[in-house]
């Protein structure tokens, strides 16, 4: 019986030690961070390095602020985040014990061969580092690294309210949401096959359960079609093109309803859709926006809606897979204050979508991005949504619907809008649904 209370402390001690361990504590990184600093060369000309100001210890992770030596920049550190990720990580283990093996011990059996089993069980440890800077440099050490898992499932909608939309999980555990409402247009940017697409699917599968009567669609899709195709009959898409004709006739029919809209709110007094009490929102959403950078009219049409768009009720979603100065206009990004990079191959990419570096050095992890909102960024997985799932989800809202010929979807959309307090969008059909 001695025994047993004896072997138990012991390993409760062990337990705890481990997780201690795991969690960061007995570490030394913040002298690590100083002298990975050193070694890379980061202090001004009098020799001056950066100097601790407080240590926080947080959910997941350990945050280290620094006061940073006059002629230094963030940008210096940030470029040098690989050797702090590395210098963080050398020989890094610790014994990965917890109170559920111990409780699995067979105390008729060999105990001390079973404690042996269990101390003798290793766990790399993989710190991931953030740096970041709001007059102070911080280095934010998280326990352990972010999860390249991350499925999107139906209890997902209950984590959600108003028109948020999961941009993905962070390194802490948090659900990281995008707000429509309060961001109203959102850039997305990265290479082919690394979750642009998928990510898309989400946000309209999202709106389309969670706001079935007030979310409206124009789904661009400029790499075929077929990555909207599923959505072509929900009842709350105006229309899906896939050539940069019909992306043209969509944009401006978009741009007539909300110059309709801007009519109403101006006859009725009204500044913008929200404080007129009208819940309809709609989302011009452009899968692959690099393919009508150069046609003119559509650049015109989208810089219009980006900088309009909001106080009518229209949402842009501007994602491209070659993010340049070139295929993003700067009226259009100006006014797109939301962002979201996934992995990108240059840091010139990565600063047209983010206005900073990073999104290059990402791993090659589908899914794995950098969300920003307006100063703050976030790393993040975004959540992965099965076609299955969108099947299921969306299939309530299917309507098969008679294609209207184009003059009679013409002279629906020279109707002008309502009067008095019953303003709604117009709805109509064209060629393109």
């Amino acid at each position: 019986m001695l025994f047993e209370i004896t072997t138990s402390i012991i390993a409760g001690g062990l337990a705890g030690y481990a997780q201690y361990k795991k969690s960061g504590g007995g570490g030394n990184d913040h002298a690590k961070i100083v002298k990975i600093a050193a070694n890379c060369g980061l202090s001004n000309r009098e020799g001056k390095e950066i100097r601790i100001h407080r240590k926080s210890r947080k959910k997941g992770f350990t945050e280290y602020v620094y006061q940073m030596p006059t002629g230094l920049s963030a940008g210096e550190f940030q470029a040098k985040l690989p050797n702090f990720q590395d210098g963080l990580n050398i020989k890094r283990s610790v014994i990965d014990i917890s109170f559920a093996d111990f409780k699995a011990i067979n105390w008729r059996g060999d105990i001390i061969k079973q404690l042996r089993q269990i101390v003798g069980n290793k766990k790399k440890l993989r710190k991931e580092v953030e740096i970041e800077f709001d007059g102070m440099l911080i280095f934010r050490v998280y326990d352990e690294a972010l999860t390249d898992k991350f499925p999107y499932e139906e209890s997902m909608f209950r984590r959600l309210s108003g028109w948020e939309v999961p941009a993905g999980v962070n390194r802490s555990g948090d659900l990281i949401k995008h707000d429509f409402e309060k961001i109203a247009h959102l850039v997305i940017g990265g290479a082919t096959d690394f979750g642009k697409s998928n990510f898309l699917k989400a946000v309209i599968t999202t709106l389309i359960h969670r706001k079935p009567n007030d979310a409206r669609f124009v789904l661009i899709d400029l790499k075929g079609g077929t990555a909207f195709n599923r959505f072509r009959d929900a009842k709350q898409v105006e229309s899906v093109a896939k050539s940069a004709d019909e992306a043209l006739a969509a944009l401006t029919a978009a741009q007539e309803r909300m110059n309709r809209m801007y009519e109403h709110l101006i006859e009725q007094g009204y500044e913008d859709v929200k404080e007129a009490g009208i819940t309809t929102r709609e989302f011009i959403i452009i899968d692959e926006a690099a393919d009508i950078a150069d046609n003119d009219k559509c650049q015109d049409l989208l810089k219009d809606i980006a900088r309009r768009g909001r106080a009518a009720g229209l949402r842009l979603i501007y994602a491209t897979q070659y993010p340049t100065t070139e295929t993003l206009s700067s009226q259009v990004k100006r006014n797109c204050i939301g962002r979201l990079c996934f992995v990108i191959d240059t840091a010139t990419a990565s600063r047209v979508v983010l206005d900073q570096e990073g999104a290059e050095k990402l791993p090659l992890i589908q899914g794995r991005a950098i969300y920003k909102q307006n100063v703050v960024t976030h790393v993040v997985q975004t959540p992965h949504i099965r076609n299955e799932f969108i099947k299921e989800t969306i299939q309530p809202h299917i309507t098969i619907r008679a294609r209207k010929e184009p003059t009679e979807a013409n002279e629906k959309s020279n109707r002008t809008g309502a009067k008095g307090g019953n303003y709604s969008f117009v709805i109509e059909e064209t060629e393109l649904s």
